[in-house]
């Protein structure tokens, strides 16, 4: 089902850029229309599945508005992350004293499916002044690369409440 939010979303900037303009309410018509192509074309885009069978990943349209509105969330969290520590890197970088304190992590995981770590991982390495270095074998820590660390507490607590909580909402 996650696949097909994401062609949702994707259906749903198509349309605004058809629109000629970016606005909310063009964007929830696209997201409207997105969902009912999607769940059209449900028989060809699944992977197949036991016949006869409900699979977990049925188009039900209140749990997918869920995780649709799971998933905008998770996008606005992530660009104010990029924003703010592309603010933090600025600073250091037009500092006249390069003040760094730059450190490795080893950082425990809440996110338990792959294409949650996944997307934990990307985000993070996205996210400037940070860099995802590699995942552990048991896929229940990830090693992160910092630029400045003062306390890798703090870094472990903003990771925890923002990226991740977030991540895991979208991605289970």
């Amino acid at each position: 089902m996650r696949k097909h939010l994401f062609l949702n979303i994707v259906l749903a900037f198509i349309w605004c850029l058809l629109q000629e303009n970016l606005r909310i309410h063009e964007f929830l018509i696209g997201a409207l229309l997105g969902y009912g192509v999607v769940r059209l074309l449900k028989p060809v885009l699944d992977d197949g599945g036991v016949e006869g069978k409900t699979s977990r990943s049925a188009l039900g349209f209140k749990r997918y508005s869920r995780i649709f509105l799971h998933t905008l969330r998770y996008i606005f969290v992530f660009v104010y992350e990029v924003i703010k520590a592309n603010l933090q890197v600025v600073k250091i970088v037009l500092s006249p004293k390069l003040n760094i304190t730059p450190g490795i992590i080893a950082y425990k995981m809440d996110v338990e499916s792959d294409a949650g770590i996944t997307l934990l991982a990307n985000s993070i390495t996205l996210t400037p002044g940070t860099l995802t270095v590699d995942v552990s074998k048991d896929k229940e820590t990830l090693y992160i690369h910092a630029l400045h660390m003062e306390d890798a507490r703090v870094l472990e607590l903003s990771i925890k409440n923002s990226l991740e909580r977030y991540s895991k909402e979208v991605m289970g």
